[in-house]
């Protein structure tokens, strides 16, 4: 009887993990599916013309950390403490933290391809970052991609470049077009 219970143990998590794991990768998704970031972000004018598009919206961007989300998002909250991580650095480094719901935002839509999503512009109303907080399923302050671009807003090499676009990245994501 022992035997047959470990045996009947050992499928039974076995079965479980498998189970969890092909659950996990379906979520797994690319930032940018469809390449249209990756394609715009080829114009030497896009962190211009991102800008400018989210300053029609009457808000202070000079020094924030822009969070953008949509209502119907899962893999907002999986990512849940990984923002609030990202929203005290911010705070730290003294940037203003903006949110934008996209549900509210519609015509962003077209230059935000996946959510949860971040834009860091820096003092000076320049984008220096724009992309997916991290990669990985479970988008950890592990994987962070976008916290370099917070603490290192001032380097010399960060300001006399333009914006980092990350597109091609795979993680937990909820791409807008499929929504």
């Amino acid at each position: 009887m022992f035997k047959w219970s470990a045996v009947l143990l050992v499928i039974w998590t076995a079965t479980l993990l498998v189970a969890v794991l092909v659950a996990a990768n379906s979520k797994v998704k690319y930032f940018d599916p469809k390449n249209v970031l990756h394609q715009s972000a080829l114009s030497l004018s896009f962190d211009i013309s991102f800008v400018d598009a989210l300053s029609k919206l009457n808000l202070d961007l000079a020094g924030s950390v822009i969070h953008f989300q949509q209502g119907e998002c899962f893999c907002q909250a999986i990512a849940h403490g990984h923002i609030n991580s990202v929203e005290k650095l911010a705070e730290n480094k003294q940037f203003k933290n903006i949110i934008i719901n996209l549900d509210e935002h519609k015509s962003l839509i077209r230059l935000i391809p996946s959510v949860p999503a971040v834009a860091v512009i820096d003092k000076a109303s320049k984008l220096r970052y724009f992309g997916p907080y991290s990669s990985g399923m479970f988008c950890n302050q592990g994987d962070g991609l976008v916290e370099p671009f917070i603490k290192n807003w001032q380097t010399a090499a960060t300001a006399a470049t333009g914006a980092t676009i990350i597109s091609q990245s795979q993680g937990c994501y909820c791409n807008l077009s499929e929504l």
